[in-house]
């Protein structure tokens, strides 16, 4: 049986990966904190990544095939990692993100263009791009395969960030959606079954070797069409006020769950390895909207001081 050391494993993508890879048949040892539960056939390893000798010491009598990494957030945990369990895996896959592309504005971006810190993400973006920075560097001194993995947006039943969620429930609710200027910005999505897939297709697989790859969905989207789409799902009207971000002296992340700046990328380098997408995005947001509906996840949502600022500038009346 192949086995796993999985980063994270108890919230999200590392919980839903954790699920799969069990299903899939591996042994999977997940490294977090505790504080939340983790899938119950997985073997836990209480620990906290950035103390080193804490890490040491749970990780002394463990051996692995693959590391997966899902709860790096700093050059300095994932060296940490790799270089603690040096000589005890053969491959290391990070997932890293797609905020680390600095130019997105004119065609989708690729794995080869221009990536690093920049003004939109700001030091999580700067921080994902020096993970997988010290991850080559270390995978040629330490002799570790490597694979790295930019996802998109990332949706799904029991997303821990308030995205599809915030849509959803404003539309449940015949509440008004605030959109960042006119919402013309183009988005993508993957959702975290293809996550899985891929992730799992990866591991020993040749093609994947000292690799990185965009991965999402298939189809971007204008945040408008996107928020219809969501109205099309629920059966709802939505109801859009555009926010003119200059003349409020605001920014789209003050209130909203997506930035106004375009954010899609070219996949054509991860089908390439034969990995297809099996949910379009209108059958991933629908699994979502039912998963949310079924949980009662859709009630009415707490507005911040702008959302409610927009209310008494629009006279929206709440009901």
């Amino acid at each position: 049986m192949k086995s796993i050391l999985l980063m994270g494993g108890n919230q999200f993508v590392g919980k839903k990966l954790c699920e799969f890879l069990l299903n899939n048949g591996y042994k999977v040892y997940v490294l977090n904190r505790d504080r939340r539960p983790s899938p119950e056939k997985a073997e836990l390893l209480k620990c906290d990544r950035n103390i080193e000798k804490e890490l040491t010491e749970c990780l002394e009598n463990i051996k692995v095939d693959y590391i997966v990494d899902v709860s790096a957030y700093s050059a300095e945990q994932v060296s940490l990692i790799q270089k603690i369990m040096s000589g005890r895996y053969t491959q290391y896959i990070l997932i890293s993100s797609a905020s680390i592309y600095n130019e997105m504005q004119n065609s989708p971006a690729r794995e080869t263009d221009s990536n690093g810190a920049n003004e939109i993400w700001g030091k999580y973006a700067e921080d994902k791009y020096l993970c997988e920075k010290i991850t080559i560097e270390n995978s040629k001194e330490l002799k570790f395969i490597y694979t790295i993995f930019r996802p998109f947006y990332i949706y799904g039943p029991e997303n821990n960030l308030d995205r599809e969620s915030y849509i959803f429930a404003r539309l449940e609710n015949n509440m008004p959606i605030f959109v960042p200027n006119k919402g013309e910005e183009k988005i993508q999505f993957g959702y975290i079954d293809d996550l899985c897939e891929v992730i799992n297709l990866s591991l020993g697989n040749s093609y994947f070797f000292n690799e990185i790859f965009n991965i999402s969905g298939d189809e971007s989207i204008s945040i408008k069409d996107y928020i219809k789409k969501c109205g099309s799902i629920s059966d709802k009207q939505p109801l859009i006020y555009n926010v003119d971000l200059e003349k409020e002296n605001l920014k789209a992340r003050d209130w909203f769950p997506f930035r106004n700046k375009n954010l899609i990328g070219d996949i054509s380098k991860i089908e390439k390895t034969g990995f297809r997408n099996k949910y379009s995005l209108e059958e991933g947001l629908r699994e979502t909207y039912l998963y949310l509906k079924k949980n009662n996840k859709l009630g009415i949502p707490t507005l911040n001081d702008i959302e409610n600022s927009f209310y008494k500038k629009n006279k929206i009346k709440k009901e």
